[in-house]
C-alpha cells in the first residue's frame, strides 16, 4: 500500500486536472492471473 500511495501522490495529487477519483481494493485473491482455460477438441 505504501507504494501505491506513493504512485496516487505523484501521478494524481499533483495533476491539477485531476479533480477526484475513487480507488476500490480488494484484499482477496479469488481473481488472480489473465490465464482463459481452453479446451481441445477431437476431432
Amino acid at each position: 500500500m505504501d507504494q501505491y500511495t506513493e504512485l496516487t501522490r505523484q501521478l494524481i495529487f499533483s495533476n491539477s486536472n485531476v479533480k477526484r477519483f475513487k480507488t476500490l481494493g480488494s484484499m482477496s485473491g479469488v481473481k488472480v492471473g489473465l490465464d482463459v482455460p481452453v479446451g481441445i477438441v477431437d476431432g
